[in-house]
């Protein structure tokens, strides 16, 4: 396989973690999540290798401007997509928080109800 193939297989690899990322925060699945987090972050770093490979075929094949281009799109979809996944999880951690301090609140109902009836708290 040469660089090129290699690093758009990466790219493809890179968007189908990244749509597995979307589906697990819609599903709060955040061991998924952690996961998908962590091959990506290893995936990164291979695409950064390979890519210096392709642009120095590119070059030589003069197609580099192109190619560039090419890639600049794939990227700019994982930039999106990314943005996304952050726009969700960002929705889903005040969504979170909002339940952290209804149950609080809860609670405290809870304890001044059993102080009110002579319950000792636990």
């Amino acid at each position: 396989m040469n660089a090129e193939s290699e690093l758009l297989n990466a790219y493809r690899e890179w968007h189908r973690l990244a749509a597995a990322e979307t589906k697990a925060i819609q599903t709060r699945n955040w061991d998924l999540l952690s996961d998908c987090h962590l091959v990506i972050k290893d995936l990164q770093a291979h695409v950064a290798a390979v890519a210096q490979e392709a642009r120095a075929d590119w070059k030589r094949a003069g197609t580099l401007a192109e190619k560039e281009h090419n890639v600049q799109v794939l990227v700019a979809g994982l930039i999106e997509l990314t943005r996304q996944n952050q726009s969700l999880l960002e929705s889903a951690r005040t969504a979170a928080g909002k339940q952290v301090d209804e149950l609080g609140e809860a609670g405290k109902n809870l304890r001044r109800l059993r102080r009110s009836y002579g319950v000792a708290s636990a």
